[in-house]
């Protein structure tokens, strides 16, 4: 297990057991969902892993725990990358996840406006206290039923106007719609759209042609 930091896993071996399937599937998870993040495209993500299908042989909570470790250990070697995993909870036979770069959060803190609006949300203005109250309040909504928490988009990349507004109306009076709902500069997000579409493709083309997570994640440093 973790043989996916150095081998590309984007074709399954037709002899491959169970646990390496499993693994090939979240690595491509990764890659597909959360790709822009390890690349240092993006501050953060927040995705859902789905389990393997019902299978007799292995009950829910045996693929629950299989699933569980291996989180945990893509979550040792990307931490020495300069990202972080943290599991939330399970929602609908996902394993739902964020993942986020604490350098590309710090960044983030330095922007105009952003203390307002952390204090406005009751958030600290702390990195990585923030990030252990918005995991506090994901687990909340995926766990107990909460609401969600829709200032997390300010640590997804989303602008700060857009998150206020969408938190203000639930994207009724948005200007424009793609990754976000659009309330301040649509030039500028319709921009940025193109320019994170652009960097998922290329990512997913580079993994599907061989490149390993190891060389993803180097991105972030070139």
């Amino acid at each position: 297990m973790g043989q996916g930091m150095d081998i590309c896993l984007a074709v399954d071996a037709s002899d491959a057991s169970p646990q390496e399937h499993l693994e090939a599937r979240f690595v491509r998870c990764l890659v597909c969902q959360a790709g822009i993040v390890l690349a240092g495209r993006k501050p953060a993500a927040v995705f859902g892993f789905r389990m393997p299908p019902d299978d007799s042989a292995h009950p829910a909570s045996m693929r629950r725990l299989h699933v569980k470790t291996l989180i945990g250990t893509y979550a040792w070697h990307l931490r020495r990358f300069g990202v972080r995993v943290s599991l939330l909870g399970w929602r609908e036979g996902r394993a739902m996840l964020l993942i986020w770069r604490p350098r590309n959060i710090r960044l983030l803190l330095s922007g105009v406006g952003v203390r307002p609006f952390l204090a406005k949300n009751h958030l600290p203005s702390r990195s990585g206290v923030l990030m252990r109250e918005l995991r506090r309040r994901l687990r909340a909504y995926y766990g107990n039923g909460a609401p969600f928490p829709h200032e997390i988009g300010f640590v997804l990349g989303y602008p700060i106007e857009d998150v206020d507004g969408f938190m203000s109306d639930g994207g009724q009076g948005a200007r424009a719609c793609g990754r976000w709902k659009v309330y301040g500069d649509v030039d500028e997000a319709l921009r940025r759209f193109k320019e994170l579409e652009h960097e998922e493709l290329k990512i997913k083309r580079l993994y599907s042609e061989g490149t390993p997570l190891r060389g993803l994640l180097r991105m972030a440093a070139a």
